[in-house]
This record gives C-alpha cells, sequence and structure tokens, in this order.
C-alpha cells in the first residue's frame, strides 16, 4: 500500500524537480540563445511566442493520415499503416475521460507513428466515441467484443499496444482470447489495484446507480496530480520555442488535456467496484459474460514500461502482471523510463528512447 512515508518522499521531491525543470528549461533557452546570437529583443519576443503557445488550444484529431475501417456505436476502427504480410498491431488508447487522439497527438509526439517505426506492420487503433449513440448500458464485455471484432477484421491475430488505463482492459482481453493475441505490451497500467499509488484518490467511490464525476472535474484532477510535469513541460517549450514540431507537440497535448470525454456511467461504475475496490484481476475472481479472466491463460510474450515518476500508476501495480501470466520468463520484458503518467505518450523524448526500442523488440518477437 502507498504509506505516508512514501507520500512524504514524494512531498519532498516536489521542490527539487520544480528546481530542476526550470533550470533545465533555462539551460536549454539559453544555449539555444547563444547559438543564434540573441538580442534583448529578441528574448522579449520569444517570451511573447512562449505566452502565446502556452495559452493556444485548438481541436483534438488525428495528427496522420489514416482510415476508418470499421465502425461500431461504441469506436472506431482506424488505419495508420497498410496491411501486409506481418501481424497487424491494435492500438489501445484508454477510455477513461478523455479524446482517443493521445495516440496520434502531433508529428513529433505520436505512438503510432512510433509504432510504424519500430517495424511493427498494419498500425491501428481503436478509437472510442463514447459521446455518440450509445447502448442502453455499456459495460466491460461491450469492449471486449469490439476488440474481437477489431482483430478479427485484422485476420484474427494482433499485437495489442495498451496504455493507461486500456492496459487492464488489454490483459483482460488477453486472458480471455489468448489466441488472439501475438504480444502483448501494456505501459503505465494498473493491475493490482492493491498496491496503492499516491493519486489513488482520483478514483472516487461508485455512489448511486449512475454515479460518475463530471468529465472537467476528472480533467482538472489529473492536471493538479500532474502539476509537477506540467511545469516540466512549460519549462521544455521554453527552452525548445524554436522548434516548431516540439511547440506544436506541446500545443497538441495540452488542448487534448483540455478536452475531457464522457466515460459511460456503467462502465465506469463497474471499474471502480471490481477493479480498484475488489481487485478482483490479480485474485482471479473477476468475470466477464460469466467467464472467468484467468491471467495465467497468457503465453505470448510479454512487454511491461512504467515511468519512475508516475504518481498515478507506479511501476509497482504494472509488474505484478508478470507474475501472473503463464509466460516464459525469458519473454517478459520490464523497462522503466523517467517519466510521469502523461509523459509516457506526451514526451516526445520518452517515445523515442523508451518506446521505440521496446516496440523494435515487440516487431522481432511477433510472428512473422
Amino acid at each position: 500500500m502507498y504509506t505516508n512515508r512514501d507520500m512524504f518522499r514524494a512531498a519532498a521531491e516536489i521542490p527539487v524537480r520544480l528546481l530542476s525543470s526550470v533550470s533545465t528549461g533555462w539551460a536549454g533557452y539559453l544555449r539555444s540563445a547563444a547559438r543564434r546570437d540573441a538580442t534583448p529583443l529578441d528574448v522579449a519576443l520569444d517570451g511573447v511566442a512562449f505566452c502565446r503557445a502556452a495559452t493556444r488550444r485548438r481541436p483534438t484529431t488525428f495528427a496522420h493520415p489514416n482510415a476508418v475501417r470499421r465502425t461500431w456505436p461504441l469506436a472506431r476502427l482506424r488505419q495508420f499503416s497498410p496491411t501486409g504480410s506481418t501481424t497487424p498491431t491494435l492500438v489501445l488508447p484508454p477510455l477513461s475521460g478523455h479524446a482517443s487522439t493521445v495516440v496520434d497527438l502531433a508529428p513529433g509526439c505520436s505512438l503510432m507513428r512510433t509504432v510504424d517505426r519500430a517495424g511493427l506492420g498494419a498500425a491501428h487503433c481503436l478509437e472510442w466515441t463514447p459521446t455518440g449513440p450509445q447502448p442502453p448500458s455499456v459495460g466491460i464485455a461491450d469492449l471486449t467484443e469490439v476488440i474481437t471484432d477489431a482483430i478479427t477484421e485484422l485476420g484474427g491475430t494482433a499485437n495489442l499496444v495498451a496504455y493507461s488505463q486500456s492496459g487492464w482492459l488489454a490483459t483482460v482481453y488477453a486472458a480471455l482470447h489468448p489466441h488472439r493475441v501475438d504480444t502483448l505490451t501494456v505501459a503505465a497500467a494498473p493491475i493490482d489495484f492493491t498496491l496503492g499509488a499516491p493519486a489513488s484518490w482520483l478514483v472516487p467511490s461508485y455512489r448511486g446507480p449512475r454515479f460518475r464525476p463530471p468529465a472537467a472535474v476528472r480533467g482538472a484532477a489529473l492536471r493538479f496530480v500532474e502539476w509537477p510535469d506540467e511545469w516540466a513541460r512549460l519549462s521544455d517549450l521554453w527552452a525548445h520555442i524554436h522548434d516548431r514540431r516540439r511547440v506544436d507537440a506541446y500545443v497538441a497535448a495540452e488542448s487534448w488535456l483540455d478536452s475531457p470525454q464522457v466515460v459511460p456511467a456503467d462502465l465506469y461504475r463497474w471499474v471502480a467496484r471490481h477493479l480498484y475496490e475488489r481487485n478482483e484481476l490479480v485474485r482471479g475472481e473477476l468475470r466477464v459474460d460469466g467467464v472467468v479472466v484467468d491471467l495465467g491463460a497468457i503465453t505470448c510474450p510479454l512487454y511491461l514500461l512504467a515511468g519512475t515518476r508516475d504518481r498515478i500508476v507506479p511501476a509497482r501495480q504494472v509488474w505484478p502482471l508478470a507474475d501472473h501470466v503463464s509466460t516464459a520468463p525469458d519473454l517478459v520484458t520490464r523497462r522503466t523510463v523517467d517519466a510521469g503518467h502523461l509523459d509516457m505518450v506526451l514526451d516526445p523524448a520518452v517515445l523515442e528512447r523508451a518506446w521505440l526500442p521496446l516496440l523494435r523488440d515487440v516487431a522481432a518477437k511477433s510472428r512473422r
């Protein structure tokens, strides 16, 4: 569990991280200014450009060309690269209160582009569309049915790549349908929910038959928990104010954060009750349509990625998956990266230095 000592340690680290972020940002900016022989007027103009970029927002959309291959009331299947003889890859964005565009925000900030660069063929993603016409009740079985239909559309098997709240969903699916999953990659995703996080209070109780907190409240809470990383992103923006791709990535990320999305009430309550409160996934008690979710049924290569500064899903909530699957030990990969929860997909440097080599390993292990 998350102890008081852990809380005090995390609080004590905040001033150090803020000072480090500011000094790194200014050091990067001063190096850039020296290369440009910047004058005081140039610095002032850079300050204006910084303020504009920091406050600019735009509609959040997928950044790279793609085609909608199939639609459901709850989702769309989007194709980002051509199909071929390799096993296709299906990326699952989290259905947790923000748009699925998080996996493809900008040319310099795109998990989908990273998947393609890593050599994984036929890159696809699901776009969750909970704001469209919905069935009377949306539950976990509806999500797994969409994934089954999508993988069937792709040929019957796929490499699953999942981040945050889609990680437990991908894990549940791989346990229910192990023959359909070639490799499983899970990043910053809670698996053992008893090993609490500093931000565990973000998931409230499931009061009332249709209770869920408003999307705007969840978005504000996420920003509050991640505020040291928000400051670090601002410092990075200042350091790279003349790098158009980095500025575009920052604006895209902040626009995404400011565009909360509805989570179906029944699904929200199901997650709160069966995962966060009862921890049924690792206890072997979780059922989907009456079928027990047995993590031991998973035998495919497993890749786990966690952020060392993640206060929402710390590594200790991710690693237990390796202890419950039947994957051979030499086919289990655990890696950490110096990043917070949102930086796992919002920081171009994390995509480059952590995701890219990991996904290249996935491509090497995937059946051809």
